[in-house]
């Protein structure tokens, strides 16, 4: 059990890192000077998501890491601007996780930055650097683990998400291999 709160910690940190991420799309002037890119812009009406700041409002694990429970809360924020992601938190309020017939708290206390590219269907993300930690506390033990190696962990050299926003209800689902997570625009 105690490799599925360092998981859930782990996949949390990374994953919110890794789920705002999207690729820009302002609406380009039809004349983009020396850029071919716009292939996917007007077919999809909820594109890829647009940059700006958001907040990780829920979080699920996925596949293999189903059992690491589903999460919500908590004050993980994320922006995303030309190409780059930042995703950071104080942990001053906590994720609350469910894990079943046991719930935890989990807090984020520093700042992952790293780039993004590709599209809505294929957004890959790389991290650049990532600082603090995640801790998970529950079940009468605390366990916390770098930001790093949650990042190094989950996103490793590169990770591959599919991206589905809705632009009315102002949220972005991220679909990673271990998990799903819900950004609600700040």
């Amino acid at each position: 059990m105690v490799t599925r709160f360092g998981l859930l910690a782990a996949g949390a940190a990374v994953l919110v890192a890794s789920a705002c991420s999207s690729s820009p799309t302002t609406p380009a002037p039809s004349p983009a000077p020396s850029s071919e890119t716009s292939s996917a812009a007007p077919t999809a009406p909820a594109g890829a998501c647009p940059d700006g700041a958001y907040r990780v409002t829920a979080l699920e694990g996925r596949g293999s890491a189903s059992a690491l429970g589903k999460g919500s809360g908590g004050d993980i924020d994320a922006s995303f601007s030309d190409g780059d992601f930042t995703i950071s938190s104080d942990g001053a309020d906590p994720v609350k996780v469910d894990l079943g017939p046991v719930n935890a708290d989990m807090r984020f206390n520093g700042k992952i930055t790293g780039t993004y590219e590709g599209d809505s269907d294929a957004l890959r993300l790389t991290t650049t650097s990532a600082d603090g930690e995640v801790t998970v506390k529950g079940f009468g033990f605390t366990r916390s683990r770098s930001a790093s190696a949650l990042s190094g962990q989950l996103l490793g050299q590169g990770v591959t998400a599919q991206v589905v926003c809705d632009d009315a209800a102002g949220t972005a689902v991220v679909t990673l291999p271990n998990a799903a997570l819900t950004l609600t625009r700040a």
